[in-house]
């Protein structure tokens, strides 16, 4: 297979997931390139909504863009705000979203091969 070379890649966007409509999901990483392993995303949330707790197979970065949100897991939550990265190990059951009093725009970056501790890191 010969590589495209470089590319202007439109996001594939979700409106809203399965009981968070108010959630807005711009996958950059996509069918596009072929991406495998890799998954980026802008996640725009509206006030006050969270995602469901879930967990990932790898790592995740989120890098707060804009706005005030919350990140919980089952040690208790933390108060994030634009400019923070946040780690969250593999496997690791978390929930995130915005605040009551503003809503929140992140970068996610979901990959990586091997998991590494099992917190949160700010």
């Amino acid at each position: 297979m010969t590589s495209p070379g470089i590319q202007i890649v439109k996001p594939e966007t979700d409106l809203g997931v399965e009981g968070v409509e108010d959630v807005i999901i711009e996958r950059i990483s996509n069918g596009a390139t072929d991406t495998r392993g890799l998954s980026i995303s802008v996640v725009r949330f509206s006030r006050g909504v969270r995602r469901p707790w879930s967990a990932h197979a790898q790592d995740q970065y989120a890098w707060i863009v804009s706005g005030k949100g919350i990140i919980a897991s089952e040690e208790g939550e933390i108060e994030l705000h634009p400019g923070q990265l946040v780690f969250v190990p593999a496997n690791m059951m978390h929930q995130h979203g915005a605040s009551e009093e503003a809503g929140m725009t992140q970068l996610s970056i979901i990959g990586g091969t091997e998991p590494r501790g099992m917190h949160i890191t700010l």
